[in-house]
């Protein structure tokens, strides 16, 4: 089951069967509409429609895609909604002001032909979560200690930090749903933040999650290269605090589960050496000789019940300002 035909059922309780649509009956089509497009179709309450996907990550305006639309209803005899990746809430405004059906996999569904709104469905989108994606805090991160974004397209990000483009358009609707940033242009999309860098980490924080998602324990043998110091080893570099008898490393998720997969860790949670913290995102994007940077490594340790590492943890945060 793939994210539409999942948002479908969690949605409105049914399950379809997506199948290509018959390339023979789009001879009709201008050769652009058939290579710009993946055709497929469905059934919704027993009324056949043709799904529009496009091959590209590029958002057109709503009258691009009305008048896109039309001409393949008009062709094709059959209603047509298009499936689109997130896209800003004033641009799916707009789509609804121009009756353009639209599904949005876990965020929204319009679809005028069949009389389904989003309003009609008390479940039709989920519950904005509490914290930022990791993606989104990553991207944060990286413009407020390494390098301003400001100038950067989408695309040039995406290429800097090593993620891609439609994971950092995701990241960024993500900052500007929470008014950390906004989202500028149309085509060529830019972040703005407009605030100094002490407000905007100040405006983000109840939104920051920690980046840990799970600790394990190893004796020997760890992958140095794919590692950087964390938690009180982090904090013993940064700040005044010693470290602990168990060093501690981070590591990415997806280098872990490669290591896991080849058998080139092993795990001792009972008296391992080396504390391994496995990151949702990756600590060496962020890191600086090896050492993960100041403000995931506040995250991971902010809640620690000791006056001295709170104390430690607010000098460390002011003297990057």
């Amino acid at each position: 089951m793939n994210r539409l035909q999942k948002y479908l059922f969690d949605t409105l309780g049914i399950e379809i069967l997506i199948e290509a649509f018959p390339q023979s009956n789009l001879k009709r089509l201008p050769f652009f509409l058939r290579g710009m497009y993946r055709f497929q179709k469905t059934q919704l309450f027993n009324r056949e429609i043709i799904l529009l996907q496009q091959n590209e990550n590029e958002y057109l305006t709503a009258d691009q895609y009305l008048k896109q639309v039309r001409q393949i209803e008009e062709t094709c005899n059959l209603p047509v909604v298009l499936v689109l990746e997130p896209i800003e809430a004033y641009n799916r405004k707009r789509l609804i002001k121009k009756q353009v059906a639209f599904i949005i996999p876990g965020k929204q569904m319009f679809i005028p032909q069949l009389l389904i709104d989003l309003k009609e469905f008390r479940y039709a989108t989920k519950k904005k979560q509490d914290t930022v994606q990791p993606a989104a805090q990553c991207l944060l991160f990286y413009h407020l200690l390494k390098e301003n974004v400001e100038a950067m397209n989408f695309k040039m990000i995406a290429e800097r930090i090593n993620y891609t483009q439609m994971t950092i358009t995701r990241a960024a609707i993500d900052l500007a749903e929470r008014e950390i940033c906004v989202i500028e242009g149309r085509k060529d999309k830019r972040l703005l933040f407009n605030a100094d860098k002490r407000t905007i980490w100040a405006k983000a924080q109840p939104f920051l999650q920690n980046p840990v998602k799970r600790k394990i324990y190893i004796d020997e043998n760890f992958e140095d290269n794919l590692m950087y110091k964390g938690g009180y080893s982090a904090l013993a570099y940064y700040t005044n605090i010693a470290g602990n008898a168990n060093e501690c490393f981070a590591i990415a998720k997806t280098d872990y589960l490669f290591l896991k997969k080849n058998q080139r860790i092993r795990i001792n949670n009972i008296e391992g050496r080396f504390c391994i913290e496995i990151w949702k995102y990756p600590p060496g994007i962020l890191a600086e000789n090896k050492i993960v940077d100041p403000l995931s490594l506040y995250l991971t340790l902010k809640d620690e019940k000791d006056e001295r590492v709170e104390m430690e943890l607010e000098k460390m945060i002011e003297r990057l300002w």
